[in-house]
């Protein structure tokens, strides 16, 4: 049992993400329309780690040793408790990784034009962006030019830019090399290059029209506040003939510093969210103040201010939609086969793969495992420690 004689451990956190969302968001959701899965993420965020999701306990009956931690809410929207997913996530694709061959950084930006519409069509224009993306690179791969294989791909969107704006885009890491038809592992034709950059894009800005058109078609596509437009016939075709004029012109370089440097970037975009708290400088009873890198400016940093109601509606917009993923593995990586995949090129290039270091892990493994910090084994006396869940601390003191 928790001695309620004993003092709780620690204080509790200071969160300013936090603390933004508890200040502004009841006056911001009272005034606006929010939806379901923003109204579950905002919840969870203003009561993480705050001791009203309840605290788990450990107590050691050898010596009497007591530690109480709030709870986190574990929502992915949340920026206050992702680390530890975040850390599994980059051990996991590090183990996917190809030991001797290149790795490239590819980003896939769509014109802000599409902007309005894709606000109010984000599950099938996230969706579609995703496919466009996979399906430039998986055909521009298996070209014989190029690399003539099927590369091993890791897609994260990212919907946000330093300021909070609206910018959807794909971060994709992309395997120097690949399954050929004949089930041998081929590298790219050309070292430190891959693919041309325009011809990417001009595919690209094809396979992403044409859905478009597709589901314009079948009546999929809503054409609500800024997109409303859109609706008309001779505006729509106004509106593609501007994407088609225009030059859609991919990122893509050679990964530096090594290809865990690659996995650790696209970890940030996988596992984290629109700002973290370390960006915010303050907030008070009516602002919040961010930093920010302005890369227009020799990459100064500078701070921007935020009504509380801005900074609120700011940060909603890039809740994802309920259940959608935002990381997708394709080409030799495609979930349905990625360890058979994994096990034959291991075998072709004498490395054998080892298999996923974190899969069916328990969470105190796992923080081992990360952090080298044994939560079962008592800091004092090293006998095992007792852990649960409780409503409510022993006393009035806060929780770490």
């Amino acid at each position: 049992m928790i001695s309620p004689e004993l003092p709780i451990a620690d204080s509790l956190p200071n969160y300013p993400f936090r603390e933004a969302f508890r200040e502004f968001y009841p006056s911001y959701a009272a005034a606006h329309d929010v939806s379901l899965v923003q109204e579950k993420a905002a919840d969870c965020i203003r009561r993480c780690k705050t001791g009203e999701l309840g605290y788990t306990a450990s107590y050691c009956p050898e010596c009497g040793y007591q530690k109480i931690r709030a709870r986190s809410c574990n929502n992915r929207s949340c920026p206050c408790c992702q680390a530890p997913l975040e850390q599994k996530w980059v051990m996991e694709r590090n183990s996917e990784l190809i030991s001797g061959i290149a790795y490239y950084h590819v980003i896939f930006t769509l014109p802000k034009e599409l902007n309005s519409l894709i606000f109010e069509n984000q599950k099938v224009l996230y969706d579609l962006l995703f496919s466009a993306a996979t399906q430039t690179l998986l055909t521009l791969c298996l070209d014989k030019r190029y690399m003539g294989a099927v590369p091993g791909i890791v897609s994260v969107l990212h919907t946000w830019g330093q300021t909070l704006s609206f910018h959807p885009h794909l971060h994709v890491m992309l395997s120097g090399g690949g399954l050929n038809c004949a089930g041998q592992f081929v590298e790219t034709r050309h070292k430190g290059f891959i693919i041309p950059v325009r011809v990417l894009g001009k595919m690209f800005r094809g396979k992403f029209l044409h859905g478009l058109k597709a589901l314009r078609s079948s009546h999929a596509l809503e054409y609500s506040g800024d997109a409303g437009r859109l609706q008309d016939d001779e505006n729509w075709k106004a509106f593609l003939d501007r994407l088609y004029s225009k030059s859609w012109v991919p990122f893509i370089k050679e990964t530096f510093n090594g290809n865990g440097n690659a996995v650790k970037y696209l970890a940030r975009y996988a596992y984290r969210t629109a700002i973290s708290n370390s960006r915010i400088r303050k907030v008070t009873d009516s602002q919040v103040v961010i930093s920010y890198t302005d890369y227009a400016d020799d990459n100064k940093k500078k701070d921007l201010p935020f009504s509380g109601e801005e900074f609120i509606e700011s940060f909603l917009q890039h809740i994802l939609p309920q259940g959608f993923h935002r990381v997708r593995f394709s080409g030799f990586l495609a979930n349905c086969a990625k360890t058979k995949n994994l096990t034959h090129i291991g075998k072709l290039r004498a490395t054998p793969y080892t298999g996923n270091p974190a899969k069916e892990k328990k969470v105190a493994e796992l923080l081992l495992m990360i952090y080298g910090t044994d939560i079962c084994t008592c800091p004092k006396c090293h006998h095992q420690l007792i852990t649960g869940f409780i409503a409510h601390p022993p006393d009035a003191a806060v929780t770490e």
